[in-house]
């Protein structure tokens, strides 16, 4: 493990503790969390796609990811609530962490890192949707409904199609001959899209 690349996204762990901070100086916790995470996605999609496109380095994607999912791990143990979907993000957190500890350039991770954010997008609006259902006393409002919908499509092409590509590409990847057991490890994260995706989509239907 590259021990000086963990300790550089310290000082991003603290952006992400006070900008949650900040949202909540006028936002509920909840919401100002899903801020926070909202945030995080946009950045990651604009670093991502300027990496592939651009050329940016994509240490850049690893100190915002990596600041970012530190700071949502320590925030998951802080509430001490061990249920099996906390426990399913600090899984997650801690083995996409590893991933993009991995070069760059044998690996597949800023291509999963932009589609997998992209993907997240409209999930934090759905979020947001519902809150505000909530606080209207409204059972589903048609922009909720809408977006109900654009997430599961969402999800599907990019969650499903795309990023079991990018998989696929890494479990067979030539470029590597250690053991791969970072891919093995984040792969397992899929099996945990499809089980939401069909959760999704039952709600869906």
């Amino acid at each position: 493990m590259n021990y000086l690349k963990v300790i550089l996204v310290l000082p991003n762990y603290y952006f992400y503790y006070f900008l949650n901070i900040f949202f909540q100086s006028y936002q509920q916790k909840n919401i100002a969390l899903n801020s926070t995470s909202l945030f995080h996605a946009l950045s990651t999609i604009i670093l991502s796609f300027a990496s592939i496109n651009y050329n940016l380095n994509s240490f850049y994607i690893f100190v915002n990811s990596g600041g970012y999912l530190v700071f949502d791990f320590i925030y998951i143990l802080k509430k001490n609530k061990f249920d099996i979907l906390r426990i399913m993000y600090l899984y997650h957190h801690f083995v996409v962490f590893l991933y993009i500890l991995l070069p760059q350039k044998q690996h597949y991770w800023k291509e999963v890192m932009f589609v997998a954010e992209l993907s997240n997008i409209p999930n934090y609006l759905v979020y947001y949707s519902l809150k505000n259902d909530i606080k209207l006393g409204i059972k589903q409002s048609n922009t909720t409904y809408i977006l109900l919908k654009l997430q599961l499509l969402v999800y599907f092409i990019l969650r499903i199609f795309f990023l079991g590509y990018y998989g696929l590409k890494e479990i067979y990847n030539d470029k590597v001959t250690y053991i791969k057991i970072h891919i093995y490890l984040v792969s397992i994260l899929y099996l945990f899209g499809v089980i939401w995706f069909i959760t999704m989509l039952k709600q869906n239907i």
